[in-house]
């Protein structure tokens, strides 16, 4: 998320109005154009999943990855003739050789991968998408059509489905488009990104179903030295980090610059009902009745993770105390306390690490072992929509 953060600001400041600097910083009159590669696909082994994104402008910036460092130089020599004809290119890496160590995600793992370059302008569409899904906090959709047998279907037509569940359509094949607009809610409502078949009357034709999460919230309710790393770690992720003291200090807000908001007290109705089912939180105020009083608001909250810092017998404490107080968490809430992962954290930066590694174990439905033991791939298999209904893996169109 970090990434596609970085890609849209660079994005936003390299208009095309604007003049490029040459390597010995004179001002050109030449203008900035910047090109899009994205990684459409990938059958086997890849250090990137499909979804990754790389910005490169023609004043020779490049944002963002779209493999483990072996892709890139590639990728980078081809955009130069996309940012000059405006025609998109599919480019495809093929490391299923043995004899292939160079050219691969990863130095030769054993996969093949799809990368989209696209010329950007300013009003392009798909980074619209995605900074409008960060700017609002809500999920959204985009379908990328990357291969085309069709002369009527190009490669870079997209159906996007805003937040606000408006459709905006560059799909000119009717029945496609409503093929893609069925599927792409289908594939939003699963929260799964996959690839999808379609067949018109001049051949068929392959779409990217994305879906484009917002920035994930962590709630953290204390403001002590130790939840400083906490915040640090997040924002690496990209993460929308927030943080509550209730001691209601005015050296909080200094002191955790690095967060989008800082809450002096504790949470009215108002900020409650900011929370939503992907929302994290962390309770490590290291004060009893604040715990107490901060899980009593959380009660009333179904979150993806709840992290509880302390020993077990104060965490059932706190549950008996508000239990007698009437409140009770709903039946799917689990709770993690002691909060962390089990990594033999000593110390506030790596007690931070153990937190946060838990959450992003959480999130992805994840036990948080060693990958030496994972029997099956590193990745979680991304389903077709075959698999995710039941329905048919090639549509009419």
């Amino acid at each position: 998320m970090k990434e596609l953060q970085e890609i849209i600001q660079v994005w936003k400041q390299r208009s095309p109005q604007q003049t490029a600097r040459t390597s010995h910083g004179e001002v050109s009159s030449r203008p900035v154009s910047s090109a899009l590669a994205t990684l459409v696909k990938v059958e086997g082994s890849a250090y990137r999943r499909p979804g990754a994104r790389m910005l490169i402008t023609s004043d020779g910036q490049q944002v963002g990855t779209i493999s483990g460092g072996c892709l890139e130089s590639d990728v980078v020599a081809r955009s130069q003739e996309v940012l000059k004809t405006g025609i998109p290119t599919l480019v495809k890496y093929d490391t299923t050789s043995e004899d292939d160590l160079i050219w691969g995600l990863g130095l030769g793992c054993q996969g093949v991968a799809y990368i989209l370059i696209e010329r950007l302008d300013k009003n392009s569409d798909v980074l619209a998408l995605i900074d409008k899904c960060i700017s609002t906090r809500q999920t959204g959709a985009v379908a990328t059509v990357f291969k085309s047998e069709d002369r009527n279907i190009n490669q870079g037509d997209r159906l996007f489905l805003s937040p606000d569940n408006s459709v905006v359509s560059k799909i000119a094949n009717t029945k496609l488009k409503d093929n893609v607009r069925r599927d792409l809610g289908f594939v939003l409502q699963q929260q799964k990104s996959t690839t999808q078949l379609y067949s018109s009357s001049q051949g068929m034709v392959e779409v990217f179903l994305e879906v484009i999460q917002p920035p994930r919230s962590l709630i953290i309710f204390g403001a002590g030295f130790d939840v400083l790393p906490v915040v640090h770690f997040a924002k690496e992720l990209g993460w929308y980090v927030t943080v509550i003291d209730p001691q209601s200090r005015p050296m909080t807000k200094e002191r955790f610059r690095e967060c989008d908001r800082v809450i002096l007290g504790f949470l009215n109705e108002t900020e409650v009902e900011l929370f939503n089912k992907q929302t994290v939180a962390v309770v490590m105020s290291h004060n009893y009745l604040y715990d107490l009083e901060f899980l009593q608001i959380l009660t009333k909250i179904s979150l993806k993770y709840l992290g509880i810092l302390g020993p077990k017998k104060r965490t059932n404490r706190l549950l008996q105390d508000l239990q007698a107080e009437g409140f009770f968490f709903k039946s799917e809430q689990e709770l993690y306390s002691p909060v962390g992962l089990d990594i033999g954290a000593d110390h506030p930066e790596a007690i931070a690490l153990s937190i946060i590694a838990e959450i992003q174990a959480v999130i992805h439905n994840r036990q948080g072992g060693f990958l030496k033991d994972r029997q099956a791939s590193i990745h979680s298999e991304r389903r077709s929509m075959e698999r995710l209904y039941n329905g048919t893996s090639v549509d009419q169109c």
